[in-house]
């Protein structure tokens, strides 16, 4: 049975929860959101970048497209509203499955962690 995930929190760095940058239409602003199983305690952090056409054509250097959310004006309702339609899209029947399948559009805290047996890390 696939896994039904909610928000546990969204933040910014960057920007006070609730407050607009001053050009909403031209910013680019850094998230950090809480992911978890829908009525369970305990969640994964993922960040991404909200970005505007406006500010990319203003700073037009090259860039990778993962782990950017695009919108025409920066809006914490509309940034919830995006996250919610992904996190109703991404299936999977185990937390592994569905943090690699968020971690395909948003930055994962654990992307790429291995477990190590004792004695095996630091040259031990």
């Amino acid at each position: 049975m696939a896994l039904k995930l909610e928000i546990k929190s969204l933040m910014s760095p960057d920007l006070e929860s609730g407050a607009v940058p001053d050009e909403a239409d031209h910013c680019s602003v850094f998230l950090e959101v809480e992911i978890g199983e829908s009525g369970k305690e305990g969640a994964d952090i993922f960040s991404f970048t909200v970005v505007t056409p406006k500010f990319l054509a203003s700073n037009a250097q090259a860039r990778w497209g993962r782990g950017y959310l695009i919108v025409d004006e920066f809006s914490w309702t509309g940034v919830e509203s995006m996250l919610a339609r992904l996190l109703q899209r991404v299936r999977g029947d185990s937390w592994p499955e569905v943090a690699n399948e968020l971690a395909k559009e948003l930055n994962w805290e654990f992307e790429g962690y291995q477990e190590h047996e004792p004695g095996d890390a630091y040259g031990q």
